[in-house]
C-alpha cells in the first residue's frame, strides 16, 4: 500500500505543472468569445447592419469610416444587461462527486459610449468606449467540473480613437487605434494528491494590448450603403505569481517549487472582417445585412510559462477554428396608429461554433449561435433619439466529455441543455 501510495505520489508531482498549464485557459461562451451586442440599435436587428450604419454614432466602434457622415457632433450612450443559462446536466459518467455547478452565468451588465462628429467636410472623427470582448463562469461550490475550473472571468474594455476621410460624396475610409484593457481571473480545485479533498489554485491579473480597426463607407446612391470593416488582432500577456494551497503534505515538495511561481499566460484577440449592406426598400423600410469572419484558430494556442529553471514552457492547442457569420434585418418606421412614429426592427444572425464537440472544455462552453432580434426607436425630441433592443442567442445542447490527466483521471460527462444568452439594452443619442 506504501508503494503504490508512493508511486501515485511521485506521478503527481511530475504532472502537477502540466495539470496546472492545461487548466489555466480562458473562458469563452456560446459563439465565443466576442458578442456582436453593445446595447446600441443593431441588437434589434440580431447584429445586421452593423458596419454599414454611418448615421448612428457608434459607427465610431463598427465602422470608423462611417464618423463623417454628419453635419454635427453626436453622441450615443448606451446600457446593456445579459442574462445565460449554461446548465450542466450529469450525464452519468462523471467520476467527481458533487453537484451541476447552477447556472454559472446569470447577471452580467455592459454599456458604453460613442460619440462622432466633423473637422470639415472631408474629415471625421471618432471616440468609442465600451465593450465585447469575453464573458465570465462562477460555477457553485462542490460542482461536478470543479477539478477543471470553478470559476474564470476574461472581460476586455475597448478604448477607440478614430479619423475618417471622405474621399468624394460616394466613399470614405477610416481608422482607429485600439487600445483594450483586459482581466482574468481563473480559479480551480484539483484534487489534494492521494485525498479525494479539493486544493485551490488561482491565478488573475490585468493587461493592456493594442490594435488597429479600418473601414470603408460607400454609397453609390442615396438608398445603398455598403460597409466593410477589418479589426487586427490583440495580444495580450498576463503575469501574476500563481496560488495553491490545500494540496496535503505528499504534494508539498512540489507545490512550494510552483507557489508564488511568475507565471505567463500569452492570449490573442482575433481579427475580424465584417461586410455589411443597409438598403432602403421604401421610405419606410430598410433592409440590413452581414457577413462576417473571425480568426479563431489565431486563438488556438495559449502559452502558459512558469518562471522556474526546472519547468519547461507548456504550449495548450486548444483546437480552435475560424468562424463565419451571417446576419439579416429589417427596419420599418410606423406611419400611422398608436406607435405613428416608431421605428420598429427585427433580425436574425448565426455564427458556427469555434471548437469542435470533441474538444469541448468545461470552462469553453461554446456551439453554433442562432440570434434573434427585436427593437424599437423613436426620436423623442428633435436631436435626442431613444432606442432599446432584446437579443437572444440560442445554442441549444452543448454536449461535453472531458477527461483530465492519470493519475486521477477526473471525467465530466454530460451536456449543457438548452443553452442560451439574453440580451436586454437600450441607447439614447444626442446631437449637438
Amino acid at each position: 500500500m506504501q508503494h503504490k501510495c508512493a508511486l501515485i505520489a511521485a506521478l503527481c508531482k511530475r504532472s502537477l505543472p502540466l495539470m496546472i498549464a492545461l487548466t489555466a485557459v480562458p473562458p469563452a461562451h456560446a459563439g465565443g468569445l466576442l458578442l456582436w451586442e453593445i446595447g446600441t440599435p443593431t441588437l434589434g436587428t440580431a447584429s445586421a447592419g452593423w458596419a454599414a450604419m454611418p448615421e448612428d454614432a457608434a459607427t465610431a466602434f463598427t465602422n470608423p469610416a462611417g464618423t463623417v457622415w454628419r453635419d454635427t457632433t453626436e453622441v450615443r450612450v448606451a446600457g446593456q444587461a445579459l442574462y445565460g443559462d449554461v446548465g450542466f446536466t450529469n450525464g452519468g459518467e462523471t467520476n467527481v462527486p458533487g453537484n451541476d455547478g447552477g447556472n454559472p452565468v446569470k447577471w452580467f451588465p455592459g454599456g458604453g459610449a460613442h460619440a462622432a462628429g466633423v473637422f470639415s467636410d472631408r474629415l471625421g472623427w471618432g471616440l468609442a468606449m465600451t465593450g465585447n470582448f469575453g464573458l465570465g463562469l462562477d460555477y457553485n461550490d462542490d460542482w461536478a467540473g470543479r477539478r477543471f475550473v470553478q470559476e474564470s472571468d476574461l472581460i476586455g474594455m475597448s478604448l477607440i480613437p478614430s479619423l475618417s476621410w471622405k474621399i468624394n460624396d460616394c466613399l470614405s475610409i477610416g481608422a482607429g487605434v485600439n487600445i483594450m484593457g483586459a482581466f482574468f481571473e481563473y480559479v480551480s480545485a484539483p484534487r489534494a494528491g492521494i485525498l479525494p479533498d479539493d486544493a485551490h489554485l488561482k491565478y488573475e491579473d490585468i493587461d493592456v494590448g493594442y490594435g488597429g480597426n479600418i473601414g470603408i463607407i460607400y454609397r453609390p446612391v442615396e438608398s445603398t450603403t455598403f460597409g466593410i470593416t477589418y479589426t487586427s488582432k490583440v495580444d495580450l500577456t498576463f503575469k501574476d505569481n500563481l496560488r495553491l494551497s490545500g494540496f496535503g503534505p505528499i504534494l508539498e515538495p512540489a507545490v512550494e517549487r510552483l507557489n508564488g511561481a511568475r507565471t505567463t499566460i500569452d492570449m490573442t484577440v482575433p481579427a475580424t472582417v465584417t461586410a455589411s449592406l443597409q438598403q432602403k426598400l421604401s421610405p419606410a423600410t430598410t433592409l440590413y445585412a452581414n457577413l462576417g469572419w473571425q480568426d479563431w484558430s489565431e486563438f488556438a494556442g495559449m502559452e502558459l510559462a512558469l518562471d522556474n529553471p526546472n519547468q519547461l514552457s507548456v504550449f495548450v492547442d486548444q483546437g480552435y477554428k475560424d468562424t463565419g457569420h451571417f446576419a439579416l434585418g429589417v427596419r420599418h418606421t410606423v406611419s400611422q396608429g398608436f406607435l405613428q412614429g416608431w421605428n420598429l426592427s427585427t433580425g436574425f444572425a448565426y455564427d458556427n461554433s469555434m471548437q469542435n464537440d470533441s474538444n469541448l472544455t468545461a470552462n469553453l462552453v461554446t456551439g453554433k449561435a442562432y440570434r434573434f432580434g427585436l427593437g424599437a426607436g423613436k426620436m423623442l425630441c428633435p436631436g435626442v433619439t431613444m432606442d432599446i433592443g432584446y437579443t437572444m442567442l440560442w445554442s441549444g445542447d452543448i454536449d461535453i466529455d472531458q477527461t483530465g490527466r492519470p493519475p486521477f483521471s477526473p471525467r465530466l460527462e454530460g451536456s449543457y441543455k438548452d443553452t442560451s444568452l439574453q440580451f436586454l439594452g437600450g441607447s439614447v443619442q444626442f446631437e449637438f
